[in-house]
């Protein structure tokens, strides 16, 4: 497979889905890295897609075959130890959910794929998904790496980096990309401010495109004076675990295939209702495919004067 990738730079796990009640719903696999990894080949050609992760040795030949059948390119795995990360994931009465890693935080870390432990040659790549926190060896590799890599590099910061004192921090980072995708939850915990609107003025600027993912009322995304208010695709809501990784990897590899914010944010929409109206990720394949892209044709678009 020789032809350029949207490479997805996060985690894969095994996520233990527990319901409220304490009932086992799902076991599948799961992860950051997963969901946005599907999620950007739900929008992209078959095989346009790398996933990059450490996985534990005895899982590689499973999970390899796993993101095949998504016809995601599974050349970026590269092992760390025997097994990979396990996630609980418990839902509590009020749909909140507490996520813990069963096998350890330090055995979570160790398979963090740094952009030097990648196997795919920075040649092949014409846009970058992270999902990281604020950590300085981190982004020290990305800096180093960011000007071989081609296309957009996408920015979900993780949540316990969203912290008042962080967001001078987060400024100084988004230098390095150009999307910086969080949800509302994080964006408040960031600004200070509970309300979309005012959270997305006081993120940062400077021509970077901003997308905050707001849940059931949709997304606001901003391109430098612009802004859009984007609804959200039709369908059920049976697990919205992915949800927002999912609409990441769909955004950054629409915006790296046409350049078009609010398009792209249309069609992460699409991928984000397909992925969380079953327990798990979703199939990937032409049906997918193309629900997807029929879905993305129901998604409103309105431009907001600012």
């Amino acid at each position: 497979m020789s032809q350029g990738l949207v490479a997805v730079f996060s985690h894969v796990v095994t996520d233990e889905v527990y319901t409220a009640d304490g009932a086992l719903a799902a076991r599948a696999v799961g992860g950051a890295g997963a969901y946005a990894a599907v999620g950007a080949s739900l929008v992209s050609a078959p095989w346009a897609t790398a996933i990059v992760s450490g996985v534990g040795a005895a899982d590689r030949e499973r999970l390899s075959a796993w993101f095949r059948r998504r016809q995601i390119d599974p050349a970026g795995l590269f092992d760390v130890g025997e097994h990979s990360p396990v996630t609980r994931v418990r839902y509590l009465d009020d749909g909140e959910r507490v996520e813990e890693s069963v096998l350890g935080d330090a055995h979570f870390a160790a398979h963090t794929p740094f952009p030097s432990r990648s196997p795919v040659g920075p040649e092949r790549l014409t846009g970058a998904y992270l999902f990281h926190d604020t950590d300085e060896q981190y982004w020290n590799e990305v800096s180093a790496h960011r000007p071989l890599w081609s296309g957009p590099v996408l920015w979900e910061i993780s949540a316990d980096s969203c912290t008042p004192a962080g967001l001078a921090r987060v400024r100084e980072l988004t230098e390095f990309v150009d999307v910086l995708s969080l949800n509302i939850t994080e964006a408040t915990a960031l600004t200070g401010e509970p309300d979309p609107r005012e959270a997305l003025a006081a993120l940062p600027g400077n021509g970077l495109v901003v997308v905050l993912r707001c849940g059931a009322a949709g997304s606001l995304v901003r391109h430098g004076r612009r802004t859009w208010r984007t609804g959200v695709a039709p369908g059920p809501v049976t697990d919205p675990t992915g949800g927002g990784n999912a609409y990441s990897g769909a955004f950054l590899a629409a915006y790296a295939a046409t350049g078009d914010a609010p398009a792209s944010a249309r069609a992460a929409a699409a991928a984000a209702s397909l992925t969380i109206a079953q327990y798990g990720a979703p199939s990937v394949g032409p049906r997918e495919r193309e629900e997807t892209r029929r879905a993305a044709r129901q998604v409103t678009v309105t431009a907001i004067t600012t």
